[in-house]
């Protein structure tokens, strides 16, 4: 398969475009699919092969979204431009993510975290996140949001960027990341648990050492 195109969501898009009329409510439940679609995808193996069908398949969704600009008012669904636009941005991240893979030796290994004992030796260390990923995401936030994370090129960052360099530093991958990132963002009520989870037991580790 030469692009991602075979799926619910293009098909919706295509239908869309041809003048099926809206299926906005199949939108989010088709996107989720799309986006397990890509987690399910193997970093190893031919990454060249797999960056050019992420760039084909951009290359598709680009022209539907130019026939979706060229509709007029009375038949265009702004949920579409939506959908269009955050397909667009994760194949962009996705492919980020195996362009740094391919400048790190073409595996995912670039990402290992090392540490350095007492005589210089240097010997890796496979870190596993315990928490959920909702807590993942919240500290990527809270990280991105105080500005202590940055690029060494300058580039603006996203919080879908940090938390793609997160899961290759404790080998996990986040299903559904942009569903989950949204109800972090849409909490009303108890909106940062885990960070003030780890102010009580920072605290607490202070109180300890004083005692």
């Amino acid at each position: 398969m030469k692009t991602l195109v075979e799926t619910s969501l293009f098909d919706l898009f295509a239908s869309y475009i041809n003048g099926a009329g809206p299926a906005a409510g199949e939108l989010p439940a088709a996107y989720d699919d799309f986006v397990d679609r890509l987690a399910a995808l193997s970093p190893e193996g031919d990454l060249v092969g797999q960056l050019r069908r992420l760039n084909y398949t951009k290359i598709e969704l680009a022209f539907m979204r130019q026939a979706c600009d060229g509709m007029t008012e009375g038949c265009r669904h702004i949920l579409y431009d939506v959908f269009i636009g955050k397909t667009l941005a994760l194949l962009d991240a996705e492919a980020e993510m195996l362009k740094e893979m391919l400048r790190h030796g073409g595996t995912s290994t670039g990402f290992k975290a090392e540490a350095v004992h007492g005589n210089g030796k240097r010997t890796s260390v496979t870190l596993t996140w315990n928490g959920t990923d909702s807590d993942l995401i919240e500290l990527v936030a809270a990280l991105m949001a105080a500005g202590a994370v940055g690029t060494t090129e300058g580039r603006e960052l996203k919080i879908v960027d940090v938390i793609r360099v997160f899961e290759e530093v404790f080998h996990l991958k986040i299903n559904a990341l942009y569903t989950k990132r949204g109800k972090v963002f849409d909490r009303c009520t108890d909106t940062t648990p885990f960070i003030d989870s780890l102010r009580r037991s920072y605290n607490r580790m202070l109180d300890a050492r004083l005692a």
